[in-house]
């Protein structure tokens, strides 16, 4: 267990540095207190499950809490939106999204089953509700036929060299969006998503540490056709 004290510092560095992000959301201090919450059982599975590589505490709120808020800073959440979150990890940033707007229907996308379960656990400690768990590859997932269309699919850094496996109009709604985060080590070289146009942006410097952070939002081009798209086949790495 994290000491208070420790919860009690979370705590104040989150709400203290809120109104820096411009963020288009308020939150309760219910879901603030989730948040150090989420933070606790992080930090007390990371090195089982390999979660995290940043073990300072402030640089967890920072770089995986304040970070994952900014979508709001380019979407605004609409009651049971249905968002998809690709290579969450660790959560980041579908599962605080979430925790900040528990109306979404939230899809949490890894390959590794570890991180699945400790999304798992947190989800059901928190007792957040309307959350599926897709343990399988990018590619897999974008080769089958979608169970569900979203409004939102979204990424967090992601490596350029895995980044061609990602195809949202195969799972976006028509009016739906895909949410693009980096730094400027994931910066991509110009729009990777074609049919699509960049319709909103932010950037801006993460609080503590000056960490350049982007955020872009995409919308299908009006009139493109998507049917002249090759099928993509899945990899069987996966069940």
């Amino acid at each position: 267990m994290i000491p208070q004290t420790i919860n009690t510092y979370f705590h104040d560095i989150l709400l203290d540095n809120l109104s820096l992000l411009d963020l288009d959301i308020s939150l309760s201090e219910q879901t603030i207190t989730n948040m150090v919450k989420y933070m606790e059982l992080l930090i007390k599975w990371s090195t089982k499950f390999n979660l995290t590589s940043i073990k300072e505490p402030t640089r967890i709120v920072v770089a995986h809490f304040l970070d994952s808020l900014t979508v709001f800073n380019v979407w605004r959440c609409h009651s049971s939106s249905y968002f998809l979150d690709l290579g969450t990890g660790a959560g980041f940033p579908g599962l605080v999204v979430k925790t900040a707007s528990e109306c979404i229907n939230l899809t949490l996308l890894d390959k590794n089953p570890k991180k699945i379960l400790f999304l798992k656990l947190v989800s059901k400690e928190l007792g957040l509700l309307n959350i599926s768990f897709a343990n399988t590859t990018f590619q897999n997932y974008f080769a089958c036929s979608p169970r569900t269309f979203f409004d939102v699919v979204c990424f967090r850094a992601l490596p350029k060299k895995i980044r061609h496996l990602i195809h949202p109009d195969r799972v976006l709604n028509p009016n739906g969006s895909i949410i693009q985060m980096y730094s400027e080590i994931h910066k991509p070289a110009s729009n990777e998503f074609e049919g699509f146009e960049e319709v909103e942006r932010w950037n801006g410097n993460l609080p503590y540490f000056n960490f350049k952070r982007t955020v872009i939002r995409f919308e299908r081009i009006p009139g493109y056709d998507f049917s002249e798209k090759r099928e993509f086949k899945p990899l069987n790495i996966l069940p």
